[in-house]
């Protein structure tokens, strides 16, 4: 059974994915609306490649992945991921997204936070870094916002369907 982490913020519940998220996983990642904004997942997936995505144990794959619900009624409503990088422990990247409908009320900055919080705390992270698409100017306020600053604008990556898509890179270094 995996470990569950529970952190909270005003009005998110952050907690460790499991398999029961699996069609939330599937339902969030048929919106082209947020797959428009991913590097990694560019369509829908299935049913049970959510709860693969689900099921992945952090000590595995290195990647801790978190369902976040509101706290006024338990509605799951974004992922977060923390990734801990391999070869330099001392460095996480963090991912999230949210539901559509939720854009713009600050939600994906209190997520962020969240992250921040439990890459710097549980895991040690001195530095934490994050990924955004050119085209999504949204999620670079929610890192601005957050103390995060440009390590590289106008970098280019590849996306999971091979196209090269322009990303600014962003870090945070966490103090001791």
């Amino acid at each position: 059974m995996r470990s569950m982490v529970v952190l909270r913020s005003d009005r998110l519940e952050l907690r460790t994915l499991d398999a029961s998220d699996a069609a939330f996983v599937e339902s969030l990642y048929a919106s082209a609306q947020v797959t428009r904004t991913l590097l990694r997942i560019q369509g829908p997936i299935s049913f049970e490649e959510a709860k693969e995505f689900c099921q992945a144990p952090a000590r595995t794959a290195g990647d801790h992945r978190f369902a976040a619900a509101l706290k006024a009624d338990g509605r799951l409503v974004a992922l977060g991921s923390v990734r801990r990088h391999a070869e330099t422990l001392s460095v996480a990247t963090i991912g999230y997204s949210v539901v559509p409908a939720l854009w713009g009320k600050g939600l994906g900055a209190e997520l962020a936070g969240l992250l921040v919080e439990f890459a710097a705390g549980a895991l040690g992270a001195l530095e934490l870094q994050a990924t955004t698409l050119d085209d999504n100017p949204a999620s670079a306020r929610v890192l601005a916002k957050l103390g995060f600053t440009v390590l590289r604008a106008g970098a280019s990556e590849v996306d999971s369907r091979g196209n090269t898509r322009r990303v600014t890179r962003w870090a945070l270094f966490c103090e001791r």
